[in-house]
């Protein structure tokens, strides 16, 4: 079966789904922003000048970790979007997300969920959502939709496979055995650039579900978001408005106040 996995950043794929990945025998990877903000804070903790040539190591970084799982680098696309900035594409990127899923011909789909976690994460849940939704109602059978779990600890230092508590769904995990824990370690030590993080970073198990039915109107939980604790990122409402914009634009026949619903 061919899998495609779609990602907000550069490594959350092997962080959320390595050893799966490593299982599977037909992998297609997007990267929906390059892992470079525009802020430079990390590109210059990671010894770089140039927002650029962060980007740049970072994609080569995840090359070499899927090449340990056999994912060979033709089947690595990146779209490029600057980190922290996905929101701002959101119709585009269904859009394009849309085109990708019929040209790679997936049966399988594994992506973020809606969790108000990380908006690059919340962004790329949406496009995937709303893509399969535009094949279903192209008269096109969408791919069966699978999210990782994933989600960024509470300083925001270390990436979390786990799924934020307050939903209550069946989830499916991989648990890893002594062999699959050293190749996602040998596949972890590929990542100089994010070695801070991913040091203090379980290497699983990982944890998967079938997707819940969002609102991408409205907040993915209640109360305060966990992004909204950083300076860098935009409040929750603000990324809810730019939702139901794009909504408007890809669904113009629904009504204003719809969300998109899981396929």
């Amino acid at each position: 079966m061919r899998c495609s996995v779609i990602v907000a950043h550069p490594a959350d794929e092997v962080v959320g789904a390595g050893c799966l990945i490593s299982k599977l025998v037909d992998v297609t990877v997007l990267h929906i922003t390059d892992g470079a903000p525009c802020d430079m804070h990390d590109a210059k903790a990671a010894g770089f000048e140039k927002r650029a040539d962060y980007a740049a190591a970072r994609r080569a970084e995840t090359v070499a970790a899927l090449a340990i799982a056999r994912v060979p680098e033709d089947r690595v696309l990146d779209f490029a979007i600057t980190d922290q900035c996905a929101i701002d594409y959101l119709a585009d990127l269904t859009r394009r997300i849309t085109t990708f899923l019929q040209q790679s011909e997936a049966d399988i789909v594994v992506t973020h969920p809606y969790e108000g976690g990380h908006p690059d994460h919340d962004a790329t849940a949406f496009a995937t959502h709303s893509a399969l939704r535009l094949m279903t109602e192209s008269g096109l059978r969408p791919p069966v939709l699978f999210e990782m779990a994933l989600h960024p600890s509470d300083d925001f230092k270390a990436k979390v496979p786990e799924f934020l508590p307050g939903w209550e769904s069946e989830t499916t995990t991989l648990v890893l055995d002594e062999r699959a824990r050293k190749l996602k370690q040998r596949m972890f030590a590929c990542f100089e650039t994010q070695r801070e993080s991913l040091a203090v970073s379980p290497v699983g198990p990982e944890k998967f579900r079938q997707p819940l039915s969002y609102d991408f109107s409205e907040p993915p939980q209640e109360g305060k978001l966990h992004y909204e604790n950083f300076p860098w990122a935009l409040r929750g409402s603000e990324w809810q408005l730019r939702a139901r914009a794009a909504l408007a634009d890809l669904f113009p026949a629904e009504p204003a106040s719809g969300g998109a619903a899981a396929t």
